[in-house]
C-alpha cells in the first residue's frame, strides 16, 4: 500500500464469504432460519417418511439432523426431525436410499437399505442411541501432531465430527424460510492493539429476510486467498461453514486439539491451519467446543502469509448458537482490518506501521417466524454489554435504556433501519479533568433540546457547583463551573469532572436564550449519569 497517512484504499468489505454482496453492513438475515415453518405438503411419488425415537424407550427426538444417502453413500438431501420426531423425503425415481441420523454429544446411528418402488411411501423407524459422546477427559497432549484428515477413532476426530454436526446444521438451515428479525450491526475504529475504542456507530435493523444464503466459491478463496487486492482496496473475507467443511479446504489445512485459556478456560479447541503456504493469505482459527455437552460455542480465526504488520491482530470471531428445535444460527461475528501508515524515510526507505484496526460485525437480537412465534431472543433484546460508562441511542434520539449490568435493551422497533450511536465519554474526556479512577469526580451526558422536542445545535451548556475547600484560615466556598460550547446538530453533550453525589445546577444558553437553571445530582456510585436538558425560557428575565 502506497501513500502518506491512513491508507484509504483499505476497503471495509468484511464476511463477504458469510454474507455475500453487502460491502458496508452484514445483512445477518442470511444466518437465520426456522424450521418446520412451511407445513408439509402431501408426498407425490416416491418418499420415505420417518421417525427418529430414542433406543430403548420409542421417545420421539426433536431436532435430529437426518441425512438422505443414494446406494453409493452420496448425501442427497437433509431435513430436521420436527417436535414429533417426524421427517419427510420425496425421490425423484426409484431406487435403494439410507438415512442417516446425528445429533450433537451423540453418536451417528444409520438404517439399513431402504428399496423404494415407484409411487411407494416408506414408513421408517430410526432408533437413535441416547449414551452421549464424551468430549470431557480428552488429553490434548495426545494430540499435538496436526493431521490431515484425522483418521477414525483419534481423539481430533471425535472433536471434529462434533464440530461438524454444528457447522452442517448451520449450513443446511440457513438455507430454509423466511424469517423476521431484529439485529444490530456495528463499525468500530479501535487502537493498534485492539484494547481501546475510539470511535463507534452502529445501526438496527428490523425487517423480513427474503435473499437465501450464498457463500463465496471456496476455490476462489483457496485459489486467490482470503484477501484480495484490486482497483478499489483490499478485501478481507471469513470463513464460513460451507468454507469450512468443504474438501478443498480440509484438504489443505491440518487439525490439532487446542487447550483453552482465559475467556477459552475449560473449553476443548480444534485449531487448524495452513499445510503450506501456497502464496496467497491463508487462515488458521480454532474451534471452541464445551467438553460437556459438545456444543460448538465459537470459532476464532486469523490470517497467514499476510504482508502486513503485527498481521496477527487481523481475523475476527464467529459466534455460533443452537436453537431449541435442534436448528443453528450464526449470533455473532466480528472482523478486523488494519488502518496503515505509510511514510517515505530517509534513502526512499518506505516505512508502513499499523496505528489502528477496523472492527465490523453483528448481533442477532430476535428471530420470528411468519406467524410471529418468537424463535430466538439475546436475552431480551440485549443490544451490547456497552457497561455502565457507555451511552447509547438511536438517531432519533430515543434513548436506549440499560440495566444494572450496563447492558442495553430495546422494547420495540417498526420494520426499517435505525442508526443508533454508542458513546464512551470517559475515552474522550481530558485526563486532567478526570483523573485516573475518576475518584469523586464523573461525567454528566445527555441532550440539549428545545421545548418542542427538537436539537438545539450549537447550543452552550454550564454545570456549576459550591466547592468547598479547607484553608489555614478555615473553610472556604469557591464557585466552580464547567462549559461545553457549540453542541453538535443532534444536541448531544458530556461534561467530564463533575462531582458525584453532589447537587450542580445546569443551565443552557441557545439563539440569545438563557434556560432556567435546573438542580440534578449525578449518581454517586455510577461515573457517568445521564440527562436531557429542555431549554425553558424564564418569564420574568428579558432576552436580548
Amino acid at each position: 500500500m502506497a501513500g502518506h497517512g491512513t491508507d484509504s484504499r483499505v476497503r471495509i468489505t468484511m464476511l463477504r464469504t458469510l454474507l455475500h454482496g453487502v460491502r458496508t453492513w452484514f445483512p445477518v438475515a442470511t444466518f437465520l432460519f426456522v424450521l418446520g415453518l412451511v407445513p408439509p405438503t402431501p408426498l407425490t411419488g416416491q418418499a420415505i417418511s420417518g421417525i427418529v425415537v430414542e433406543a430403548g424407550t420409542g421417545i420421539p427426538i426433536q431436532g435430529a439432523s437426518v441425512i438422505l444417502l443414494n446406494r453409493a453413500g452420496e448425501r442427497l438431501d437433509w431435513r430436521l426431525t420436527n417436535v414429533e420426531g417426524r421427517f419427510e423425503f420425496r425421490m425423484s425415481g426409484p431406487g435403494t436410499y439410507r438415512v442417516q441420523a446425528e445429533r450433537i454429544g451423540h453418536a451417528r446411528v444409520l438404517s439399513d437399505p431402504i428399496p423404494i418402488d415407484r409411487g411407494v411411501t416408506v414408513v421408517y423407524t430410526l432408533e437413535a442411541p441416547i449414551e452421549p459422546v464424551i468430549l470431557e477427559g480428552i488429553r490434548v497432549a495426545s494430540s499435538r501432531r496436526c493431521e490431515v484428515r484425522p483418521g477414525q477413532g483419534a481423539s481430533t476426530a471425535t472433536v471434529w465430527e462434533e464440530a461438524r454436526k454444528a457447522l452442517e446444521a448451520t449450513s443446511q438451515t440457513s438455507r430454509l424460510g423466511v424469517y423476521r428479525y431484529v439485529i444490530r450491526r456495528h463499525e468500530r475504529e479501535l487502537d493498534a492493539r485492539g484494547r481501546r475504542v475510539r470511535s463507534e456507530q452502529s445501526q438496527i435493523q428490523s425487517q423480513l429476510l427474503t435473499i437465501p444464503f450464498r457463500s463465496l466459491n471456496v476455490e476462489d478463496l483457496l485459489d486467490r486467498g482470503f484477501v484480495h487486492s484490486g482497483p478499489e482496496g483490499i478485501t478481507y473475507y471469513a470463513p464460513d461453514a460451507d468454507v469450512l467443511l468443504s474438501d478443498p479446504f480440509l484438504d489443505t489445512h491440518c487439525m490439532r486439539l487446542a487447550e483453552g485459556e482465559d475467556e477459552a478456560a475449560g473449553l476443548i479447541g480444534l485449531s487448524f491451519e495452513p499445510t503450506e503456504d501456497r502464496g496467497v493469505p491463508d487462515i488458521s482459527g480454532v474451534l471452541w467446543l464445551d467438553p460437556d455437552d459438545a456444543q460448538l460455542q465459537w470459532l476464532d480465526y486469523r490470517y497467514e502469509f499476510l504482508d502486513v504488520p503485527n498481521s496477527e491482530r487481523l481475523g475476527g470471531r464467529i459466534r455460533f448458537h443452537g436453537l431449541p428445535d435442534g436448528g443453528w444460527i450464526v449470533r455473532e461475528w466480528y472482523i478486523r482490518m488494519p488502518r496503515l501508515e505509510t511514510t517515505l524515510r530517509a534513502g526512499r526507505r518506505v516505512r508502513t506501521r499499523l496505528v489502528g484496526l477496523k472492527e465490523e460485525g453483528g448481533l442477532v437480537l430476535r428471530v420470528t417466524n411468519l406467524r410471529g412465534d418468537l424463535v430466538h431472543e439475546a436475552g431480551a433484546d440485549v443490544i451490547d454489554e456497552l457497561g455502565l460508562d457507555a451511552v447509547a441511542f438511536l438517531e432519533d434520539r430515543t434513548r436506549l435504556t440499560t440495566d444494572e449490568d450496563g447492558r442495553v435493551r430495546i422494547t420495540s422497533l417498526m420494520d426499517g433501519n435505525f442508526n443508533s450511536r454508542v458513546f464512551r465519554p470517559a475515552e474522550e474526556c481530558d485526563p486532567d479533568k478526570l483523573p485516573r479512577g475518576f475518584g469523586y469526580l464523573g461525567i454528566l451526558a445527555g441532550f440539549v433540546l428545545q421545548e418542542n422536542g427538537e436539537p438545539a445545535p450549537g447550543a452552550v451548556i454550564s454545570v456549576a457547583w459550591p466547592e468547598v475547600t479547607e484553608t489555614a484560615g478555615g473553610w472556604i466556598t469557591t464557585p466552580r463551573v464547567l462549559t461545553v460550547s457549540r453542541l453538535p446538530d443532534d444536541g448531544f453533550f458530556f461534561v467530564c469532572g463533575v462531582p458525584r453525589g453532589q447537587p450542580v445546577e445546569i443551565t443552557v444558553q441557545w439563539n440569545g436564550i438563557e434556560s432556567l437553571p435546573e438542580r440534578f445530582r449525578l449518581l454517586r456510585t455510577h461515573r457517568l449519569s445521564q440527562k436531557d436538558i429542555t431549554i425553558r425560557r424564564d418569564p420574568l428575565r428579558r432576552d436580548r
